[in-house]
C-alpha cells in the first residue's frame, strides 16, 4: 500500500481525437480553479509514448520545480514564457529553476513517457504493462518543491484516439470532462493514472460508492467475473466499517503470471486508486479466494501517514481483512485466528528494536502491525465490556474524516480512534510506550486468554478462557438484519454511533 472523509473521488475516461495542440504562447489554461491554483493542460500522444503539457504557476511561486525523484531526466524540452517569446530552461540537479514563476509564469514541456516506464519499472513512478503505463502525476506533472496552504492543482487530460486515461486523483469541480483537482501538498504523492488501451467499467458496489474498474490484458475469467469480484469484496469492507471508506475509488487490473491474484498496491492523498496484479490463468476458485484485493480495501479506511509509521498502515490492513472476511461468512474463525497464531510470531522484535516505527523488516512492519492491533482491540473490549472494538475506533477515523485520501500524523490518527470508543488513550499509550523501550507482547499468553490453541497447522478453541468472549465477538458473524453499508460521510464531531 501506499499512501476520507469521504469526498468525492472521480476516475474518468478521456478519448478524444489525436489533433495537434497548439502549443504557443496563446495556450488557454484548463477552465476554473482559483487565482491560486497550479493548472496543466496535458495531451497524450498515440501510443502513450510522450506527454506534452503546458503548465500555469501562479504569482509568488517557488523557482525551483520538480518531479517525483527518478522521473527528472524524463522531462525534456522545458520552456517558459517571457517578454521575448519563450526561453529554454535547463536542469540544475534534480530541480529546474525558472525564476519568472515567482511574479506568475506560463511552462511547456514533454515527458518521454514511455521511456520512463521502461527504464524506471518503478509503479511509484512509472511502469509499463504491455501497452499501458502506469505513472502517478507526481511524475509528470512540473510542480513547485513547495506549496502555500490552500492552493491547489488541476489538470486537464486529452488522450489519443483510441486510448483511455484513468485517475484516482479527485475530480475538479467545474471545467470539462477529464478535468482534476486536489491539494497541492498532494502533489508529490498522488494517487496512480494510467495510459493507454483498457477496458472500462464502472459499479455502484455499495449505495453513494462506485468502482471505476479499468481492465488490462486479457485473463482465464471474463470482464464480469473480475467485476463481481470487486463489487464482493467492497461489500464485505463496507460491511464491517459500516460504511464504504470513499465514494469513488479507481482500481486497475493488470496482467501476471499463474493462476492466483499476484499483489496489489494502493495509493491516496488527493483520490483513491488500486493497482492489481491478475494471474492470467487465474479461475473463479482464485477469485473467491483471495485476500490481496480485501487487503487492498482495507487500506482505503486508513489516513497516509508518514513512512516512518508504514506499521500501522499494513497492521490495520492485515488485521482487519480476515476479521471482515469473517464477517461475512467467507472465512471460519478457525481460519481466521490459525493465521494470526501463525503470523504474528513472526513480526516479533530482532535484538535491536525498540518499537515499530521506522520498522524495514517486511515481518516486523506487517505482523509487528497486525500484533498492535490485536493487542489495541483486545483492550477496547476490555476497558468497554466488550460494547466498541478496533472497528468502531477506525469508524471514528471516518466520521471525523479520515481515510487514504488524506495524508493524517500518527498522532491524530490514534487520537481520533482512541476518542471514538470512549476508553481513554489506549492506542495513544501503547504508542508511546514503544518509545520509551522495546515493545513486545506475551502472544503465547494472549492466544491462550483468549482461547486459541495452535496444534501444528490445527487450531482449537477453548471456551472457558477469560477472554473467550471477546474473541468470539472478533469474529462474530453478521447479524440477520443489520443495516446494509452506503458511502461514509464525515459527521459533525467526528462521532460514531454506539451499536
Amino acid at each position: 500500500m501506499r499512501s476520507l472523509h469521504c469526498a468525492s473521488l472521480f476516475v474518468a475516461v478521456v478519448a478524444a481525437s489525436s489533433g495537434c495542440v497548439d502549443r504557443g504562447p496563446q495556450a488557454v489554461a484548463p477552465v476554473g480553479g482559483s487565482a491560486t491554483s497550479w493548472r496543466y493542460d496535458v495531451e497524450v500522444d498515440d501510443g502513450a509514448r510522450r506527454l506534452l503539457v503546458d503548465a500555469w504557476l501562479p504569482p509568488g511561486s517557488l523557482a525551483d520545480l520538480v518531479v517525483r525523484h527518478g522521473a527528472e531526466r524524463f522531462v525534456q524540452a522545458v520552456e517558459v514564457q517571457d517578454d521575448d517569446g519563450w526561453r529554454t530552461v535547463s536542469r540544475r540537479g534534480e530541480a529546474f529553476h525558472v525564476p519568472e514563476c515567482a511574479r506568475g509564469c506560463h511552462l511547456r514541456y514533454r515527458f518521454a513517457l514511455r521511456r520512463a516506464a521502461d527504464a524506471l519499472r518503478d509503479i511509484d513512478v512509472a511502469i509499463a504493462w504491455g501497452e499501458v503505463v502506469v505513472a502517478s502525476p507526481s511524475s509528470w506533472l512540473l510542480h513547485p518543491t513547495l506549496a502555500p496552504d490552500g492552493t491547489r492543482y488541476r489538470f486537464h487530460v486529452r488522450a489519443a484516439r483510441d486510448a483511455s486515461f484513468v485517475t484516482g486523483v479527485f475530480t475538479a469541480p467545474d471545467g470539462p470532462p477529464g478535468s482534476y483537482e486536489a491539494d497541492a501538498t498532494d502533489i508529490a504523492v498522488a494517487p496512480y493514472a494510467a495510459f493507454g488501451p483498457m477496458r472500462l467499467r464502472s459499479v455502484e458496489a455499495v449505495p453513494g460508492s462506485t468502482l471505476d474498474v479499468a481492465i488490462a490484458g486479457d485473463y482465464r475469467v471474463d470482464d464480469d467475473a473480475i467485476v463481481a469480484w470487486m463489487a464482493k469484496s467492497s461489500r464485505t469492507i463496507a460491511r464491517f466499517l459500516g460504511c464504504f471508506p470513499v465514494e469513488r475509488v479507481m482500481v486497475l487490473v493488470v496482467p501476471a503470471a499463474g493462476d492466483a491474484v499476484r499483489h496489489g498496491e494502493t495509493m491516496g492523498d488527493g483520490g483513491a486508486a488500486m493497482v492489481l496484479e491478475l494471474g492470467e490463468d487465474a479461475g473463479p476458485a482464485a477469485l473467491e479466494d483471495d485476500w490481496v484485493l480485501p487487503h487492498e480495501m482495507a487500506h482505503l479506511a486508513v489516513p497516509s501517514v508518514a513512512p516512518r509509521h508504514h506499521w500501522i498502515e499494513e497492521g490495520l490492513a492485515v488485521y482487519l481483512q480476515p476479521i471482515a472476511r469473517a464477517r461475512a461468512g467467507e472465512l471460519t474463525p478457525e481460519q481466521v485466528w490459525r493465521e494470526f497464531a501463525m503470523g504474528m510470531p513472526k513480526g516479533a522484535p530482532s535484538h535491536a528494536d525498540r518499537g515499530l516505527d521506522d520498522a524495514t523488516d517486511w515481518a516486523r512492519t506487517y505482523w509487528g502491525g497486525a500484533t498492535f492491533c490485536l493487542v489495541a482491540d483486545v483492550a477496547i473490549r476490555t476497558r468497554t465490556g466488550n460494547r466498541f472494538g478496533l472497528e468502531d475506533a477506525m469508524r471514528g477515523v471516518l466520521a471525523a474524516g479520515g481515510s487514504v485520501a488524506h495524508i493524517w500524523g500518527l498522532e491524530r490518527l490514534l487520537d481520533t480512534a482512541d476518542g471514538s470508543v470512549g476508553a481513554g488513550p489506549l492506542l495513544a499509550r501503547m504508542h508511546a510506550e514503544m518509545l520509551r523501550g522495546t515493545w513486545t507482547v506475551d502472544l503465547p499468553g494472549l492466544f491462550r486468554d483468549l482461547g486459541v490453541h495452535l496444534e501444528g497447522t490445527r487450531v482449537t478453541f477453548d471456551d472457558a478462557a477469560p477472554l473467550a468472549a471477546l474473541r468470539r465477538s472478533i469474529t462474530r458473524p453478521l447479524l440477520v438484519g443489520e443495516p446494509e453499508p452506503v458511502a461514509c460521510r464525515a459527521t459533525p464531531g467526528g462521532t460514531v454511533a454506539q451499536r
